[in-house]
């Protein structure tokens, strides 16, 4: 036993030996590769960057990306030059070329292709906070403040198809929370006996620490269009809406398409849907609610039609 251990521990020291070494080659290789950038050996430079095994050190791994960029700018690739922007900006979203790293016309490239993948990055991040969200993971709302703080971009803010997002985002936000399980009491040890001379007061925990109580909204009138559609099909969709405090429908997103042609006819009468608000303790307040769509447009069952049918309810 006591040469297992031994072997075990010896195991481990050579183990955590490989990935200091491994970490120091990866810092070592991207010093070279910068070194070769200013003697304008870009070819070289890339061969070299191509090679790191980019760590869990997020600094390096943008500093590996941000050189890339530089050396394909500088080789006139500019193909492969957006493609490593892409990349530096999916690996770093707040990140912006600076004057000293590049020329106006290299950091314009930059900031058109910032505005072109910003928007996925939003909602790549919101679609993981909703998954989050949905198994219950606590970390839901810390991934939903930073799809808020993505919102608040200038690349994103203007951006037309993101604009109901935010009060979305700050919906799920807020339910999150709310369902977050509530801190379990730590038991404090006996305060010792205080001096003869001076008394102490415990004061009870206040109740500001509670979590809120929410109530979803509850739909009055949520009618569909008319599908006009002629495939004999079923079709499933999903759209989410924000309910102000009065029951109305302020904003409509569809989050699984039904059809194209569909979806629009269903986002317009989605305005006109109306609902008994959400609370929170009792007060009314803003809500999103997420609405599934089922439509069968095949033909009624009968004797003769038995197959591709809708079952008499």
């Amino acid at each position: 036993m006591k040469v297992m251990r031994a072997s075990v521990a010896a195991a481990l020291v050579v183990m955590l030996c490989l990935v200091g070494v491994i970490q120091l080659n990866a810092s070592e290789e991207l010093t070279r590769a910068k070194e070769l950038y200013r003697t304008a050996s870009y070819d070289e430079a890339l061969d070299v960057l191509d090679s790191i095994r980019l760590s869990a050190d997020a600094g390096e791994a943008v500093e590996v990306h941000q050189f890339r960029v530089l050396c394909l700018v500088a080789l006139d690739r500019k193909d492969d030059a957006k493609q490593a922007m892409a990349a530096l900006i999916v690996a770093a979203p707040q990140y912006q070329l600076s004057d000293e790293d590049a020329s106006p016309r290299v950091r314009s490239l930059f900031a058109e292709v910032r505005r072109s993948v910003m928007p996925t990055i939003v909602q790549r991040a919101y679609a993981d906070a909703k998954a989050a969200f949905e198994r219950k993971d606590p970390t839901a709302t810390a991934q939903f403040d930073r799809v808020l703080t993505l919102l608040k971009d200038p690349d994103v803010a203007k951006d037309p198809a993101l604009a109901d997002l935010a009060t979305v985002v700050s919906g799920f936000r807020d339910l999150s929370v709310a369902a977050a399980p509530r801190p379990t009491p730590v038991a404090t040890p006996a305060a010792p006996a205080a001096a003869p001379a001076a008394t102490a007061t415990v004061r009870p925990p206040t109740a500001s620490g509670a979590v809120a109580a929410m109530v979803a909204p509850v739909a009055i009138s949520q009618l569909l269009p008319p599908m006009t559609l002629r495939d004999a099909r079923e079709w499933d969709g999903e759209v989410e809406v924000t309910v102000n405090e009065a029951g109305k429908v302020t904003a409509a997103r569809m989050t699984k398409s039904i059809h194209p042609a569909y979806d629009s006819a269903v986002l317009r009468a989605a305005k006109g849907w109306t609902y008994k608000p959400a609370t929170r303790d009792g007060v009314p307040t803003q809500m999103l609610k997420l609405v599934t769509i089922h439509i069968d447009a095949r033909p009624a069952c009968s004797p003769r039609l038995t197959t591709n049918c809708r079952p008499s309810e």
